[in-house]
């Protein structure tokens, strides 16, 4: 059976250190909630315990490194089902872009960023489904506003019983299974998407206030406040990552192979139609660093794409200039 991409983290500390991060400016937050309510209704008074929860469920989750076995899918029963979750996770992922429009740090907290690993792996769905199930349970209400069910949500529930239920034996295999490691990281990113979406806001709310503004600086962001984030990408696979800081035409970033090596190419992109890249840059050993405006990955959006295209492992540096 082909493996998946791996899901990676969004944040670049260590694991620990990201949540203690989260946690301060979780208080943060807390003590200015009127303030960003009154900026953004979405930070109503459900979304600092909802933030909460998700960070004393990062704490406990436990980081599984055992070597357990990948689980062995019955082809028919499992694609049936399969088939099901996709159609269901867009349905959600298109009703979010509906209530909160332009907001990739919601979308984040949905999981979108580990779909293209999810859509063919069974463990990786179930983890999406219950990530996609918590946070559309969390904003019920603005939904359905925009026209989705209680019946949808109950079936996107449902559906995390169902994977779980075709999943009933095991093969053994060489090699590490990720499966626990990612529903573990994926319980990490959901605390720090909070984060993202109060870190987003602030930027905009607290612009001429640089000393309240530094309270809700992601952990992500260089020690010149430039946003930064590495991403390493196993051969002929992809990871995405959400920056907070707007890239609008004007934005530069800074693109670079971390540690080139011969015959190492990767693809950056903004992520456009699905996971495609209509619109991209190479970097290759030749050509390992580049500075281009926001415009040339794409037309729009917050989400870049690295795509590696070669045999082996690489690294990719990103970073906000302006």
């Amino acid at each position: 059976m082909k493996r998946a991409t791996a899901v990676l983290r969004h944040y670049s500390q260590p694991d620990a250190t990201m949540r203690q991060d989260m946690r301060t400016m979780y208080e943060h937050y807390i003590a200015r909630q009127a303030a960003f309510q009154a900026f953004d209704p979405e930070f109503d008074a459900t979304f600092g315990p909802d933030w909460l929860v998700a960070l004393n469920t990062a704490d406990t989750t436990p980081d599984h490194s055992v070597r357990v076995g990948d689980l062995k899918e019955d082809t028919d029963d499992v694609e049936d089902v399969m088939e099901q979750a996709r159609r269901a996770v867009q349905t959600v992922f298109y009703y979010v872009g509906r209530a909160f429009p332009n907001n990739a740090g919601r979308l984040a907290t949905y999981g979108r960023s580990t779909y293209a690993a999810a859509r063919n792996n069974h463990n990786k769905m179930r983890t999406l489904l219950q990530t996609a199930f918590t946070s559309a349970t969390r904003d019920q209400a603005a939904l359905a506003a925009k026209g989705y069910s209680a019946e949808q949500l109950a079936a996107l529930g449902s559906l995390v019983a169902e994977l779980t239920a075709t999943n009933t034996t095991q093969e053994v295999t060489k090699g590490t299974n990720t499966e626990q490691s990612d529903h573990y990281i994926t319980v990490q990113n959901l605390a720090y998407g909070f984060g993202q979406e109060v870190s987003a806001a602030a930027k905009l709310l607290f612009a001429a206030d640089a000393a309240t503004l530094a309270l809700f600086r992601l952990g992500g962001a260089t020690s010149s406040g430039l946003e930064h984030h590495e991403l390493t990408v196993a051969p002929r696979a992809v990871a995405t990552v959400a920056f907070t800081t707007p890239l609008l035409d004007t934005a530069r970033l800074r693109l670079r192979l971390a540690v080139p090596q011969p015959g190492q190419t990767a693809r950056v992109g903004r992520v456009v139609d699905d996971q495609k890249l209509p619109y991209s840059v190479t970097l290759t050993t030749e050509i390992s660093e580049l500075d281009v405006l926001a415009p040339v990955l794409g037309p729009i959006g917050q989400v870049l794409m690295v795509e590696n295209t070669s045999l082996e492992p690489v690294r990719v540096e990103m970073t906000v200039l302006n």
